[in-house]
């Protein structure tokens, strides 16, 4: 995704020489309203192919609401391994709602942001996990950063999205339980991931069929906590309202 802004680099630096070579010429006119005009022009022309390749959003969903349905199940593996589809499942399932806001594009750090993200989502997920050791629930507040304009997207709209925030547990599920660590020093609260690709009907953008991993972690030891990560694929539909 990122490597999609390199053509827009190369134009961008191509109206940047013919801005530098074009400035002398209008100081020159003898109509200065008219030269000015055009600088301005130019610029304004530079600015938008500069932002074309990731700040267009294809869903256009600036100050939208959004509720999300999903379903899944855990996997035994890392989250690198489950993101190239090399896992095994395990036998806890799990059930998430959500509600998220997309930030309007005039918002502070949307235009910090600017031209790097499409768009940015405040999000809660309450998650129902079918643990071996009882039912689980999990609450997990984030922000999703998500990036939507593709080559693609006047055929099939897609998203591709990452996020980060806090999940707490209601329990510790089975599955972040050190096998030689079963009296450990286990928290609730850890980090939580989520990595998430989207798509949807041209004609029916506030409609999307959604692909998640819905990860917790430790980090490395940053919550003091000796869980061991777990990572989950869920798949659902999301719907976007004002």
């Amino acid at each position: 995704m990122l490597i999609r802004p390199a053509p827009a680099a190369v134009r961008a630096i191509g109206l940047a020489v013919l801005l530098g070579v074009g400035l002398p010429c209008g100081a020159q006119s003898t109509d200065g309203a008219t030269g000015a005009a055009s600088g301005a022009e130019a610029a304004d022309s530079w600015s938008a192919d500069l932002k074309a390749p990731l700040r267009r959003p294809a869903d256009n969903v600036g100050g939208s609401w959004n509720w999300v349905l999903l379903g899944g199940r855990m996997t035994d593996a890392a989250l690198v391994d489950v993101f190239v589809f090399n896992f095994d499942w395990d036998e806890a399932t799990l059930f998430s709602a959500e509600v998220g806001y997309t930030l309007k594009d005039d918002n502070p750090v949307v235009r910090f942001l600017d031209p790097v993200l499409s768009s940015i989502d405040v999000a809660m997920n309450v998650t129902y996990q079918d643990d071996p050791a009882g039912n689980i629930f999990v609450f997990s507040p984030y922000i999703m950063a998500r990036w939507s304009n593709f080559p693609w997207s006047k055929t099939i709209r897609t998203t591709f999205g990452l996020g980060g925030g806090l999940s707490y547990a209601t329990d510790i599920p089975s599955i972040e339980i050190h096998p030689q660590k079963p009296d450990g020093d286990y928290n609730r609260l850890l980090h939580y991931i989520a990595v998430e690709a989207t798509i949807a009907l041209p004609k029916h953008p506030d409609w999307q069929l959604v692909y998640r991993l819905h990860h917790r972690s430790g980090v490395f030891g940053l919550f003091g906590a000796d869980n061991v990560g777990n990572t989950a694929v869920e798949v659902g539909v999301r719907h976007y309202f004002k």
